[in-house]
């Protein structure tokens, strides 16, 4: 958020959309800086809650939002009766900005699987936020032998990030019930939950240089990517297929790179907007040249040789089709081109 005004995002939503009568709308359905999302094939059968009007039916990643209970309609009216509408408003837009989308979608998943345990209970709404220690654990405790620690760990942070917005009492800080439930939880997870998978080599990054079409210009970014992230030692976010949020994705405006040259190596550094650790302040990623055919700055080189013709505003990794026209690369093709030369 340093260095951005968030004074006249809430300000333009009002004007775009009126005052709703819970204010987490604004944040929850439509960001300031958003267009309106209008929910799809998201809900399925394993996806079902019980009908209520705490719980709309809204994407993943607004639940935490836009779900509520008794306590969170108290809290809310609370609040609008002590201060002006659109400092609240300012109040959840800033509190939304703590948290990325994949993280708004992992805590709307551990909502969702707590609000189905508390309707196969009959848990009354009123007894769900705020919930119980015991309620907690036996939450996580029903779920054993068929999650993992860390998605438990991710259930548990959204209830309580839930319960905050909310104005509510986490009980689960201090509770040695739900700690050794969660210790317990980790001795019967199945062998088979997340199966390990064999470690990236030099030999695997050689197949994939070797089965790849160095003539194709999607190939020739695939093998970019491999390439950067095997010798760079970093971690580059590729948009998925259902990506938005392009601001965490380096585009082709970092062209041209500039490349230093000494003792027979060659070294260029751009620079990625977002890190999981460093956020929005992004990093340097230095490719220095290798004696080797996988060279991740000849690949890289490559790669921007072959797709000449995009657009700066395009992710750096984006490939032109054979219309003439260009893509962006998503991890799922990326994922599937590789398995499709590595496996047996």
């Amino acid at each position: 958020m340093h260095g951005s005004d968030v004074e006249p995002a809430p300000a333009e939503f009002w004007h775009r959309k009126g005052s709703p009568s819970h204010v987490r709308g604004a944040v929850g359905v439509t960001r300031p800086d958003e267009p309106t999302r209008v929910p799809s094939g998201e809900f399925c059968n394993d996806n079902s809650v019980g009908s209520s009007s705490y719980r709309p039916p809204v994407l993943a990643s607004e639940r935490v939002f836009l779900w509520t209970t008794p306590h969170g309609v108290t809290f809310q009216n609370q609040l609008e009766q002590l201060y002006p509408e659109s400092h609240i408003v300012k109040l959840f837009f800033v509190m939304a900005e703590s948290l990325d989308k994949s993280t708004r979608n992992e805590y709307g998943a551990g909502l969702l699987h707590f609000n189905q345990f508390c309707d196969r209970l009959s848990v009354p709404e009123q007894d769900r936020m705020p919930a119980s220690e015991v309620l907690l654990a036996i939450f996580i405790a029903d779920a054993a032998g068929s999650i993992s620690s860390s998605t438990a760990d991710n259930w548990l942070a959204g209830l309580r990030f839930w319960h905050v917005i909310n104005g509510a009492q986490w009980h689960g800080e201090h509770s040695e019930c739900l700690r050794h439930v969660q210790h317990g939880l980790q001795n019967l997870v199945p062998p088979d939950l997340n199966p390990k998978h064999p470690p990236i080599t030099l030999e695997s990054l050689i197949q994939l240089h070797k089965g790849l079409d160095h003539s194709n210009t999607f190939d020739t970014a695939v093998l970019a990517i491999a390439c950067l992230v095997f010798w760079c030692g970093c971690r580059l976010v590729i948009p998925t297929i259902n990506s938005s949020d392009m601001t965490k994705h380096v585009t082709r405006s970092v062209l041209p790179i500039v490349t230093q040259e000494s003792n027979n190596m060659r070294r260029s550094t751009f620079h990625i907007p977002w890190t999981k650790t460093t956020g929005n302040i992004g990093a340097d990623i230095n490719v220095t040249s290798r004696d080797h055919i996988t060279c991740p700055h000849a690949a890289l080189f490559r790669h921007l040789k072959a797709n000449p013709d995009i657009p700066l505003h395009a992710p750096l990794f984006s490939f032109q089709t054979p219309t003439g026209t260009w893509t962006s690369m998503t991890e799922q093709w990326f994922l599937k081109r590789c398995n499709q030369i590595w496996s047996p």
